[in-house]
């Protein structure tokens, strides 16, 4: 039997290492240690979904034809207008496209390894590289790109015919709460033409999120709940249609932590302890922060994009998916999401070996947008 060489050996134990974190991402991710990513995965809402062009969902926006009210004991007699026998079909099923978008990378190994525990070492390079990607994921999704400041230029969305389209980006938080509607600060303002997920917003009215002006002035932020109450009430419609999570920046999260401390009337060991795990109980959501939600103009969906705005944003994490596609080898019943593209393979001009990998995934909403929402024109006075 021949002896494997050195490439063999380095390229099994990445292979294995890259098995083990893509089918079981939970602890990257609790390492990773951010919000999106990690409540998706607490929520049930990561999906291995197979390679295709897209990821469709059936979505229902009508009824069919109206229903025809009568006296069933009158032989004569005329029904409720609109008939069911006369009135005109109606199609009442559409499909949610969501284009799966990919994503590649090298992970570089030196030819001379360090001494020691081979295994380890390449278990922890593989790992690291895992953590970036998965951080670089959450970045994608809640700023529109990796390490780039969020405005208006950066909103990427799944579906052709959005004007924020950029293929090979996935869908971003931006996008699903802004594109396609008639919001001024969208572009183009447009529910007619523009699609979000191949869908015009206006022919669907539930793929249309809820946007709302706070009301909260200076030295009145308690204003900010009974706005933040009233979008959580207004965009309730079932237990499955209806906001989990309400996601802000850090000042409007230590803001509401202060107000509510201050005027609650709990006990002590409550009030010492309320946002310890860094999230607050409210009107049967989960309020949280993410580092990544900086005040920007691009949240200001009811204005001209020009005031910095601190979002506060409604998430329905039973709507909300992530899309993976399987790939990679199988190992106690579960498949990975990365794919490894040839084996392991000497740079060029540098004195480095490296293995190429590829993911593909997608952000989707498969119960619509109308349990979504932003609440706009929240500045320094309205949280202070």
């Amino acid at each position: 039997m021949a002896v494997p060489n050195y490439d063999q050996s380095l390229d099994t134990m990445v292979t294995t290492a890259l098995d083990t974190f893509s089918r079981d991402p939970i602890n990257a991710l609790t390492d990773s240690g951010e919000k999106f990513l990690k409540a998706a995965a607490t929520q049930g809402r990561v999906f291995v979904v197979n390679d295709a062009e897209n990821v469709r969902h059936p979505i229902l926006y009508d009824h069919g034809t109206a229903s025809a009210l009568y006296e069933p004991d009158k032989f004569a007699g005329t029904a409720d207008a609109g008939t069911a026998l006369t009135g005109a079909a109606k199609e009442i099923l559409t499909h949610a496209r969501f284009y799966l978008q990919a994503g590649t990378r090298n992970i570089n190994f030196p030819q001379s390894q360090p001494p020691g525990n081979m295994i380890d070492y390449v278990s922890n390079v593989v790992k690291a590289n895992m953590m970036h990607i998965l951080n670089e994921e959450e970045q994608l999704f809640v700023r529109g790109a990796a390490g780039a400041t969020m405005g208006a230029t950066l909103r990427k969305d799944p579906a052709l015919g959005d004007t924020d389209y950029d293929a090979g980006f996935p869908m971003s938080l931006a996008s699903l709460l802004m594109s396609s509607t008639a919001d001024a600060n969208e572009d183009g303002a447009d529910t007619t033409a523009e699609i979000f997920a191949g869908i015009k917003t206006d022919d669907v009215e539930k793929f249309t999120p809820y946007h709302v002006t706070t009301g909260g002035t200076s030295g009145k932020h308690d204003k900010i709940f009974t706005d933040l109450q009233s979008a959580i009430l207004n965009t309730s419609y079932s237990e499955v249609e209806r906001p989990t999570h309400v996601y802000m920046h850090l000042d409007s999260f230590e803001a509401i932590l202060s107000k509510l401390r201050a005027d609650a009337a709990l006990p002590d060991p409550v009030n010492v302890n309320m946002g310890k795990e860094g999230t607050i109980a409210f009107g049967g959501v989960t309020l949280d922060w993410s580092r990544y939600l900086s005040k920007e103009a691009a949240w200001d969906s009811t204005g001209s994009a020009t005031t910095s705005t601190y979002p506060m944003i409604g998430i329905n994490w039973n709507s909300l998916r992530l899309n993976t596609v399987r790939a990679g080898g199988p190992g106690d019943g579960n498949l990975g999401f990365i794919r490894q593209i040839g084996a392991m393979q000497a740079h060029p001009t540098l004195s480095n070996l490296f293995k190429r990998i590829e993911w593909k995934r997608q952000w989707s909403v498969d119960n619509g947008r109308r349990s979504f929402f932003t609440i706009s024109r929240l500045t320094d006075a309205a949280i202070t």
